[in-house]
């Protein structure tokens, strides 16, 4: 068992739900950090955002003496206290289930029975590499649920859940118990816990300023060309948007008709 390498809040987890998981993956490169996004692991409910704490569960493959060792209870073969119970029974408000199925992106990690207590805890969501079983059911619940596909089938013949908030891989990417786990249409970005709070600002700001960007540009009619790589003239059109904004109260996010950027 390890502990995360930093707890983050949930007034920071709030923070890093409006940016953008193309801005943090830039961000995360800058600094190293390649291999971050989940190859083959997509949204089963489109449209839903997650943002939240990761709490992992291992898989190994299925063997008749691994049965034996995480089979922890006298009824139903033992099988109803598993390291898969004890995954759901960890998570509260804030947390995501990150299940590592070793990629097997058709094989069930557990269905709609099981992942029902995903919301009765009030955690943030669903993550697997492997398939969800009854994966429409699941999104019925209303949390953001990102798997390697949908299947009717069980995984007990092929896969058994071995262990709990360990170091895991997920769509190729490893994850840390309490690492942030940002989920959209796109597909879902592991943020290390430790680099969380020194990223918000810069992504913020990046945003904001392709937001002032975008909004010059359509208004004037103009290509995005030649503020590309951010420049002093971008610079010049993000001070005057926010300088909008804020003299409103921060009430509008969009600014009106900029001037024209006089380059000398």
């Amino acid at each position: 068992m390890v502990d995360p390498s930093l707890h983050v809040s949930d007034a920071l987890l709030k923070k890093l739900a409006g940016v953008s998981n193309a801005t943090v993956l830039g961000l995360l490169l800058r600094r190293g950090y390649a291999k971050v996004y989940m190859e083959g692991v997509k949204t089963l409910a489109p449209g839903r955002r997650l943002t939240g704490r990761a709490v992992t569960l291992r898989y190994l493959p299925s063997r008749p003496d691994l049965q034996k060792r995480i089979a922890l209870s006298k009824t139903g073969d033992g099988m109803n206290d598993t390291p898969r119970w004890r995954a759901l029974e960890a998570l509260g408000p804030g947390d995501v289930l990150v299940a590592d199925a070793m990629r097997l992106g058709g094989v069930s990690t557990g269905g709609n029975v099981v992942f029902s207590r995903i919301l009765t805890k009030g955690a943030a969501g669903l993550v697997t590499d492997g398939a969800v079983r009854d994966g429409a059911k699941v999104a019925e619940y209303g949390y953001p649920v990102f798997a390697g596909g949908s299947t009717p089938t069980v995984g007990e013949p092929n896969i058994l859940p071995y262990s709990v908030n360990e170091p895991v891989q997920c769509g190729g990417v490893l994850v840390w118990p309490g690492d942030i786990i940002l989920g959209d249409d796109e597909g879902v970005v592991v943020l290390p816990s430790q680099l969380a709070q020194e990223i918000l600002p810069e992504a913020l700001k990046h945003d904001q300023e392709e937001e002032a960007l975008l909004d010059y540009t359509m208004k004037n009619r103009v290509s995005p060309s030649k503020f590309y790589p951010f420049n002093e003239d971008t610079k010049k059109i993000y001070d005057e948007w926010k300088r909008i904004r804020d003299g409103r109260g921060g009430a509008s996010g969009r600014a009106p008709k900029a001037k024209p950027v006089n380059k000398t």
